[in-house]
């Protein structure tokens, strides 16, 4: 059995391998499973990876939600609130070291703001609005986020033998199948763990007898909730102290991260985590599978052994029928995007652009607000950063460092310049990041940048030759008609909007 060093020797080898793109695979994970800016580098993610019960909740802190329940009630009176924002260092992501602000991430914190929201503030509305917000977040919860969890669990099991694993294997289970089965045993587990963090020690117990669950079911999908419990108990038998020992080895890395306004997690701790956590499935997995007989049910012997010197795992090198039949799964990002596409994949962006926000907003603000200073569901600033990663980029694309360096600079000017001439021709702000760390005039900041740096690469190696799949299946004279409409309605909205540009609560700030 290998010693705590030397499974951390065997991390850095690997992260140091392919450091780049498991990062961004570390990252894009975090983007997918926490909600507005709260990115990769939250330590507190752990708590996701853990199996308890949390969610993004909007604006208020768990404190503020008690504080204000309690008071409704008449059953405290006491002062709680935090300070100000104007009181604070800073803002933003990069702020966490010296804001204790901490949003609630709850289910049952929602519930009870909601309940709070209808019976001491008459607020019907607000509240229909958040039981509707939680409801959703809890679906997306169970059925998306604690699956792309295990997609990240197979894709490093993967990486350890297969040097040239793709992104794609974060959406491993819905590429087999398994979906409602093993969101069923994900969200037993997260119920299971909840509860038992009430006990405090039972919590931090179970999270280690836990931990191997999600990468039994990477492996073997097909496992029963019964039996994954169960095997990860006995995996963990005798482990836990070591795993536990593993995780205080990190502690260092951990209070560096807070010096380097969690810059560290993003670029390091994060994914050299998730590697460790990989090869101690491995091992434990290796040391009792033959002993406890259980070949079976952990089957997959090519993810332990590469026969032939494969670079992708062989479902790649044979694929099944059904992958012939999901070949919109496929990722030649090095491909040219020609024709008609130009024009759709402008919308494509800047729609995406508009729907993340307004879902940011929604989320986080409990209210739909049409972003940007147009009326139509497009965001044309998102729609310009992804047409210039995309088409005025490609030469980057072999060096994924380099694209990383392009879009960051590209996404930054285009943002900059944006924000100076609409404040220059409309007197107004349609965002501001004064205050956040590193910024520059309040138009872009350091993690806003950052952010858009590894979106960007995510969009050249995996969104954009997906959706130009998926576009592909569009009969030509539709795809023609689409390309029209979407032109006539955009510059009809866009006359209209520079003398009627969209403004009010939540889009503009005056600064004149």
């Amino acid at each position: 059995m290998k010693t705590v060093r030397e499974l951390r020797a065997i991390a850095f080898k690997s992260l140091r391998k392919h450091y780049f793109l498991n990062v961004v695979i570390v990252f894009v994970v975090s983007v997918l499973i926490s909600g507005g800016y709260r990115y990769a580098s939250e330590w507190d993610k752990n708590v996701d990876m853990a199996g308890s019960l949390r969610l993004n909740e909007p604006r208020k802190t768990n404190f503020e939600i008690i504080e204000d329940f309690l008071s409704g009630v008449d059953a405290i009176d006491v002062d709680l609130s935090p300070e100000t924002t104007a009181e604070k260092y800073t803002k933003g992501y990069f702020s966490v070291f010296v804001n204790e602000t901490t949003s609630s991430g709850s289910l049952g914190f929602g519930i009870i703001n909601g309940i709070n929201q209808i019976a001491f503030h008459g607020r019907v509305d607000r509240s229909i609005g958040i039981f509707i917000m939680t409801g959703l977040s809890a679906l997306f919860w169970v059925f998306f986020k604690n699956l792309v969890l295990i997609g990240q669990c197979r894709y490093f099991i993967e990486r350890r033998i297969y040097p040239e694993t793709r992104a794609d294997r974060l959406f491993f289970i819905f590429k087999t199948g398994h979906v409602r089965h093993t969101a069923w045993v994900m969200l037993v587990r997260s119920i299971r763990q909840t509860l038992w963090n009430i006990t405090l020690i039972g919590g931090f117990y179970k999270r280690y007898e836990y931990l191997l669950i999600p990468y039994l079911l990477a492996e073997n999908p097909n496992l029963t909730c019964k039996e994954a419990f169960k095997l990860s108990k006995e995996l963990m038998n005798g482990y836990k102290r070591r795993a536990f020992r593993m995780d205080v080895s990190l502690l260092p890395y951990v209070l560096l991260d807070g010096f380097t306004f969690h810059m560290s997690s993003l670029l390091f701790l994060d994914p050299f985590r998730e590697i460790i956590y990989a090869e101690m499935y491995m091992e434990q997995r290796a040391a009792k599978r033959t002993t406890m007989n259980l070949e079976f049910k952990l089957y997959d012997t090519l993810l332990a052994v590469n026969p032939e010197g494969l670079e992708c795992y062989p479902d790649y090198v044979c694929p099944t029928r059904y992958h012939e039949q999901h070949k919109w799964l496929t990722t030649d990002w090095d491909r040219g995007y020609g024709g008609d596409t130009v024009i759709l994949f402008f919308f494509f962006f800047s729609g995406i652009g508009w729907v993340w926000e307004v879902i940011f907003y929604l989320i986080n603000d409990g209210e739909f607000i049409n972003r940007g200073t147009m009326l139509g569901p497009w965001l044309p600033i998102y729609g310009l950063g992804g047409w210039i990663i995309i088409y005025l980029m490609r030469p980057l694309r072999k060096t994924p460092e380099l694209m990383f360096a392009g879009a960051t600079l590209a996404c930054g000017s285009v943002e900059y310049f944006a924000s100076w001439i609409l404040e220059k021709l409309l007197k107004m702000r349609w965002w501001d990041y004064t205050g956040y760390f590193m910024n520059l005039n309040g138009r872009i900041c350091l993690e806003g940048v950052l952010v858009f740096g590894f979106a960007g690469v995510t969009m050249t190696y995996f969104i954009a030759p997906v959706a130009d799949n998926l576009l592909a299946k569009i009969p030509k004279r539709a795809r023609k008609m689409i390309c029209i409409t979407l032109t006539v309605l955009f510059l009809a909205d866009l006359a209209y909007s520079a003398l009627h540009p969209n403004m009010g609560d939540g889009i503009t700030g005056n600064f004149y």
